[in-house]
């Protein structure tokens, strides 16, 4: 069971990898698209706003799906609903179009990712590694997306961008066979959780969703931003793709050591850590020369993302009945609203400059590890052994 269990992780997370590399793909695209459709900065910052509608918002309503489907369909057809549109961007003629490709495209994201978290996580006995090994996954195709696509495109040109979303339908196609065959985590006939038995736990989860937010937008913003400001400086497209498959990949890796950490001092320990370590390294970056500046934001994502597993454990276990609800919400919604605020960061980069744009985001940071100081010692030790135990989902 321990070899066919690795053998489910490992496909979810190389799944995750393959999602999450495409959810990444447009960002160091911007340039060329900025001037193809004529867009300023508070068009690109609508632009990620929007697309997280679709991507983040909508999966709340896939969680709730998950908790009561018994095939995981979703983690197949996310794959290829994703690969299809969001590898298609650069044939969009307008921006209406762009934020239709993005949107469709966010819709599979979506899909796949409550599903799947819940499947990766559930009868493990070390949660929070086997959610970091999932989620190191998808940051780390996150953290190779954009290098994917400056590859693309500079070799094929911006019109043939489609082509790239060829692995991720061969993948669909492979999961769609291994999911006919997966079930779903057991639950007695007719058992449906209700929302209602989350009201014990809305302050902690409650504090642990805005920390997330806190950390999406961070994230979000400096990823979306962090090509445009290295074109400004006079980086060439490959060199910014470079640059920010190397923040996203920190990131990857410090999720992946969070995991790790969190086994042996608590979640709730790495989350504080993460958000006190990257509050002076973000402040590095919009102090300091480009090179230092750069080191600093690099090993910053490193730090902050280190939480990026550890939240969706201590989400799980504040209710484990709950697991693709609360996966969803924190994956998803929290992620989203945390995307939505890059958009007036985009108008206050047009109106103040772009500098000043990014400090202001960077003031989120304090306000995360308020949130994250405010999060119980230990967050209900009996659900998340009960979690620890329950059935595992047939293979």
């Amino acid at each position: 069971m321990r070899r066919m269990l690795s053998g489910r992780l490992a496909l979810l997370s190389f799944a995750h990898f393959t999602i999450d590399g495409y959810s990444s793909f447009y960002p160091p695209l911007l340039p060329l698209l900025m001037s193809r459709l004529d867009l300023d900065m508070t068009r690109v910052g609508a632009l990620v706003a929007l697309a997280s509608l679709a991507s983040s918002f909508s999966q709340p309503l896939f969680g709730q799906l998950s908790d009561r489907l018994h095939r995981p369909w979703f983690v197949a057809l996310g794959p290829l609903v994703g690969a299809a549109f969001l590898a298609s961007v650069g044939l969009a003629p307008t921006f209406g179009a762009l934020v239709a490709l993005l949107m469709l495209g966010g819709l599979g994201v979506a899909a796949f990712h409550p599903q799947a978290a819940m499947l990766a996580a559930h009868g493990e006995g070390r949660r929070s590694l086997a959610m970091s090994i999932f989620i190191t996954g998808g940051t780390l195709g996150f953290a190779l997306g954009p290098l994917y696509a400056a590859s693309v495109t500079g070799w094929l040109g911006l019109g043939r961008s489609w082509l790239a979303m060829l692995p991720g339908l061969a993948l669909g196609a492979l999961l769609f066979a291994r999911t006919a065959r997966l079930a779903m985590p057991v639950r007695a006939p007719g058992e449906r959780p209700a929302l209602r038995e989350l009201r014990p736990v809305l302050r902690p989860l409650t504090l642990l969703y805005f920390a997330v937010v806190c950390r999406s937008a961070v994230a979000s913003g400096f990823m979306t931003f962090l090509p445009i400001h290295l074109s400004h400086r006079g980086f060439s497209l490959a060199a910014g793709g470079l640059l920010v498959t190397a923040y996203l990949a920190l990131g990857a890796i410090g999720g992946f050591v969070g995991g790790w950490l969190a086994e042996r001092i608590g979640g709730r320990r790495v989350v504080v850590m993460s958000f006190a370590g990257a509050v002076p390294l973000f402040l590095g970056f919009l102090l300091l020369p480009d090179a230092q500046g750069l080191a600093c934001l690099i090993a910053g994502a490193f730090v902050l993302q280190a939480s990026l597993p550890v939240n969706v454990v201590l989400g799980q276990e504040l209710s484990p009945r709950h697991s693709g609800t609360i996966s969803s919400l924190l994956m998803g919604a929290a992620w989203g609203l945390g995307a939505l605020l890059v958009s007036p960061i985009g108008v206050l980069a047009d109106a103040r400059g772009l500098p000043f744009a990014l400090a202001s985001l960077s003031a989120l940071l304090p306000v995360g590890l308020g949130c994250a100081l405010g999060l119980p010692q230990q967050a209900h030790p009996h659900a998340a052994a009960a979690a620890a135990h329950q059935p595992l989902p047939a293979d």
